[in-house]
């Protein structure tokens, strides 16, 4: 397989894990009691976790065409997490921001990668391996899931012991 197959699918794949954590730490960052600097950061961090998702969507649909984008999308993000963790560093996970950088950095690495690979041109668009895929995935799901759990979302949600089930044999 060759290596564009196998790297095609990883900015789709990391602008999700990307955007999920960062609406998770937007989420976290507007439901603390603090002051109007760390709500607009979370509403950054929001606005950009939506954008990020919506544009992995995209690329999945259409194929990255160009590194603009994706590098827009990467340093939006970046920011937007600095932006909170600056704001708010006692509620805002370092692990989640350590881990959204990091994916954002592949995103961005990769579709200029990508693009650098088809010399620049608008060629047909590269069906992502089931191989790199799956490492994607893995990688991605790897980082992702703990750096939910430091986060404030992941933090107050309840435990799963914690569920009960009612069955009302009345209606």
């Amino acid at each position: 397989m060759s290596r564009p197959g196998f790297t095609a699918s990883w900015p789709t794949l990391t602008a999700w894990g990307t955007g999920l954590v960062q609406l998770a730490l937007g989420a976290g960052v507007i439901t603390g009691d603090l002051g109007v600097g760390p709500r607009a950061a979370g509403v950054l961090l929001l606005t950009t976790g939506a954008l990020t998702v919506v544009a992995g969507v995209a690329w999945l649909a259409r194929g990255l065409r160009g590194p603009r984008l994706a590098l827009g999308v990467a340093v939006a993000g970046i920011a937007a997490m600095a932006l909170a963790l600056i704001a708010d560093p006692a509620g805002v996970s370092v692990l989640a921001v350590a881990v959204g950088i990091a994916l954002s950095v592949i995103l961005a690495v990769t579709a200029v990668g990508l693009h650098r690979r088809r010399g620049g041109a608008q060629p047909e668009v590269r069906r992502p391996g089931v191989s790199g895929l799956l490492v994607a995935a893995v990688l991605v799901a790897g980082g992702v899931t703990p750096a939910l759990a430091s986060t404030e979302a992941g933090r107050l949600a309840p435990d799963h012991s914690e569920h009960t089930l009612v069955i009302d044999h009345h209606h």
